[in-house]
């Protein structure tokens, strides 16, 4: 049974006429005759009888019916959907910032955001903080907020700033008086990082203490930022993570952020998105808003 064939019951049911009924759905009499016989052929039972010269349901037709009405209502909705969503009117965008879980920038974009597309919603993965190029690639991301950029021609790269990489201590440590870390300072300290690749070399400050034959103490995997903080907090070690992200944090915390070595150590961040995203007018409105949130953060 096809779509026309729905329509067709659907539209003499309600006018109990076929010549009505082709006269609205621009089909000929005998066309729309040919259709229905099609139908009940399928069915191999009589979906209509006639009663006084009009087209009355039998308990058959009544069941098709009551499925077809529900079927075309739901098609005219996602119709309905796709049209708003390829205008910009509704739909979804799925962010995710590599490695961090936390977005306190996020709210102030949020709102500017939703001031432009009220009824387009903003997802926040924080599962997949650790693969999020790949999501974006397989569709399961829209933005994904990453350091560094790959030569992978399906993808798109935004420039949004340059970090630097701090250390992130707990207000009375001994390095809090020092203008910046020495690389071999990390050997006495328990490190926490959002890396479970950290000893493959997978980060910057994973391969520059490889670079000075450098080990920490211990090593010690955090997926979520905030329960780094904590840890640091309470002098159980430190960590590595960029200031723009944990100046936050600096306000409402006891930790400090130290630079890491004479020179400091810094990185660009980017929003990346598959090229060609059909998705195109909020997903880049939303990169723009945060470039401009960032830049003047």
């Amino acid at each position: 049974m096809e779509i026309r064939h729905l329509r067709l019951i659907d539209t003499v049911a309600e006018d109990g006429s076929l010549t009505r009924a082709a006269e609205k759905l621009f089909l000929s009499q005998s066309a729309l005759s040919h259709q229905l016989k099609e139908v009940e052929s399928q069915l191999k039972t009589s979906l209509f009888h006639r009663v006084n010269k009009k087209l009355v349901l039998t308990d058959a037709g009544k069941i098709v019916l009551k499925s077809a009405r529900t079927i075309l209502c739901e098609l005219e909705q996602a119709e309905l959907e796709v049209k708003r969503s390829l205008i910009g009117e509704t739909g979804k965008v799925r962010i995710c910032t590599e490695c961090y879980t936390c977005y306190n920038w996020l709210p102030p974009i949020m709102k500017r955001f939703h001031y432009c597309f009220p009824n387009v919603e903003l997802e926040i993965n924080t599962e997949n903080t650790l693969n999020p190029l790949e999501l974006v690639l397989s569709g399961k991301l829209d933005v994904a907020v990453v350091h560094g950029k790959t030569e992978d021609k399906n993808l798109e790269f935004t420039k949004l700033y340059t970090d630097q990489l701090m250390a992130v201590v707990p207000e009375n440590h001994p390095w809090t008086g020092q203008k910046y870390v020495e690389l071999k300072q990390f050997a006495s300290e328990v490190l926490f990082t959002h890396s479970k690749s950290f000893k493959k070399n997978s980060s910057m400050i994973s391969r520059a203490l490889s670079d000075a034959n450098v080990k920490p103490k211990k090593v010690t995997y955090i997926q979520i930022t905030e329960a780094i903080v904590e840890m640091i907090k309470s002098g159980l070690g430190v960590a590595v993570m960029g200031g723009w992200i944990m100046k936050h944090y600096v306000e409402h915390s006891r930790i400090q952020l130290i630079p890491i070595t004479k020179k400091g150590m810094y990185r660009d961040w980017y929003a990346v998105r598959l090229k060609n995203n059909d998705k195109k007018d909020f997903t880049q409105c939303f990169i723009d808003l945060l470039e401009n949130e960032v830049n003047i953060s």
